[in-house]
């Protein structure tokens, strides 16, 4: 992605060695930009950077007299896409509010600017990080931007042990103490400083529209195809897609058969791996070339890891690398691969929407239930003291209520069973927004990047399906074999293929996890470990 770095002062706002701008301006350099597009208003400014090294990279900046707006990552809205789309935007609305947000695809992070104010927010879901500094002085889309304003880097406790245990920090504060995210729900006027809500947690909230399942798929595909053919006419034919034995890179390889775009496809894995032989049936039944990945190979082709390759690794990944930052290189020849030449990547991320994800019963929960039977998982030795162990899950708690607006209730009320569909929610609320999030904002700092099923409004249709329609699979593989049946014909590593449905042995496997009980699961770690 682009990269973008707003500040707020009433003084010396032009003086280019002011301290923060100086750290701020190294930080991006360091990370391999180059020199901004400088936007001004009244008490503040903001650098937007291209994208380095790529030849269309993702994000855009507009000037338009008094008016601007400028965005880092990806979306598209009605065929549209980088300065086509801000020109529209600056054209037709005078707000972000007065926007319809819930229609744009992709992830971003975007400055607004005119005579109601100069806005700064994100998309719907907020899987794009706007970080600021704790003074909210700085506000950056880089959380090494922020860090470099500290003087003294400390752990956040709560939020680093998410981070190591859960694969994010599930909340407003990062892993550092003094780095903060702006809240996705809200817009910020940096004028005023007054924040507005923006997405609010029950616009997600809607009864199911459709009456059976088969009426589903039909209108699910009927969805994935008007904002498949939209991101076409956005980005155009020039497509890269991951590969693998499951359903979701299944769908996008489906939707984008079904309007007649051949993407470039890989795969990452050894030869010998069973994504990658199922990937290779699947590439060969449709005539097309497939590249395979072995990201251990690229790694032996390196050279050893040194102080310097360390400190090469934690810049381009922003320092939140999604799968260590101890890597000889494959991790970063791989994602600037699936850019080279301008190329969209697409990753199916997201899919787990269409089914039931953290395979639970249809029935209620409370929050502490989730928290029980997904984010336990790890072994009791990681956190020292029982008093610890119960903060760190009351701390999730927390979270999965704040993303769902219910952040108010009192200690009694937060032991409420949730609505299933609520339940639904947390998936794309929490985790969507804080695990996958970390892996797309990384992925898109370096080109054009999205997870196409992560639409709003395809969020806020799955929520409400009846989850008897989306268990073990079952609705997702009949999308897909609506969309395309010869994508549907090949076998997928759970060992049926799309076309026939989740056989019985899926079927039984999927049921002992989701018949097991919620104290059971919370002990899994230990129980496996024996």
């Amino acid at each position: 992605m682009s990269l973008l770095i707003g500040f707020l002062d009433t003084a010396g706002l032009d003086d280019i060695q002011r301290p923060d701008k100086t750290c701020a301006l190294a930080a991006a350099r360091k990370q391999g930009f180059a020199a901004p597009v400088v936007l001004r208003w009244p008490r503040g400014q903001a650098w937007w950077f291209a994208t380095a090294d790529c030849i269309r990279g993702s994000g855009a900046v507009l000037q338009q007299g008094n008016r601007f707006a400028a965005y880092v990552g990806s979306v598209h809205w009605q065929g549209l896409t980088g300065a086509a789309l801000l020109n529209r935007l600056l054209a037709e609305f005078e707000r972000p509010q007065d926007m319809p947000l819930l229609d744009f695809s992709g992830a971003f992070a975007m400055l607004f600017g005119g005579a109601s104010g100069v806005h700064l927010f994100v998309d719907a879901v907020g899987i794009q990080k706007i970080y600021h500094s704790e003074e909210r002085k700085v506000f950056s889309t880089s959380f090494l931007v922020c860090r470099s304003m500290l003087t003294r880097a400390r752990a956040h406790r709560q939020r680093a042990q998410e981070y190591v245990l859960l694969g994010g920090s599930h909340g407003l504060e990062t892993a550092v103490e003094g780095v903060r995210v702006l809240d996705p729900t809200c817009t910020l006027e940096l004028q005023s400083m007054t924040s507005g809500l923006l997405h609010s947690p029950q616009r997600w909230r809607a009864p199911c529209a459709f009456t059976s399942s088969e009426e589903a798929v039909d209108g699910l595909a009927l969805r994935l195809t008007a904002d498949f053919r939209g991101m076409v006419q956005a980005f155009g034919g020039n497509i890269g897609m991951a590969l693998s034995g499951g359903f979701d890179s299944r769908l996008l390889l489906a939707a984008l058969d079904h309007i007649g775009i051949e993407p470039t496809l890989f795969v990452y894995g050894g030869s010998d791996d069973e994504d990658v032989k199922v990937a290779r049936r699947v590439a060969d039944s449709m005539k097309l070339p497939i590249n395979v990945v072995d990201k251990g190979t690229v790694n032996d082709r390196q050279a050893p890891l040194d102080d310097n390759g360390l400190a090469r690794s934690i810049s381009f990944l922003d320092g939140l690398p999604t799968d260590g930052a101890f890597d000889r290189g494959a991790d970063r020849i791989t994602r600037l691969e699936q850019v080279q030449g301008g190329r969209l990547n697409l990753n199916g991320g997201g899919g787990e929407i269409l089914r039931n994800f953290f395979y639970l019963p249809d029935r209620r929960y409370t929050a502490a239930d989730v928290v029980s039977a997904f984010y336990s998982n790890w072994l009791p030795q990681a956190i020292g003291s029982n008093e610890e162990k119960h903060a760190f899950k009351r701390g999730m708690v927390a979270s999965i209520l704040a993303s769902l607006g219910l952040a108010g209730l009192d200690a009694e009320a937060a032991d409420w069973p949730l609505a299933r569909t609520d339940v639904e929610l947390i998936y794309s609320l929490l985790r969507l927004r804080f695990w996958m999030g970390r892996n797309n904002t990384v992925a898109a700092r370096h080109g054009a990047f999205l997870t196409p099923l992560v639409q709003p409004r395809l969020i806020q249709l799955a929520a409400a399906l009846p989850m008897q329609w989306k268990d073990f699979g079952q609705l997702e593989a009949k999308l897909i074999h609506h969309l395309s049946p010869r994508v549907a014909a090949t076998v997928s590593n759970y060992g049926f293929n799309f076309t026939s449905g989740p056989g019985l042995r899926h079927r039984l496997a999927l049921r002992a996890t989701m018949h097991r009980p919620l104290a059971l699961r919370s002990r899994s770690a230990p129980l496996k470990r024996l």
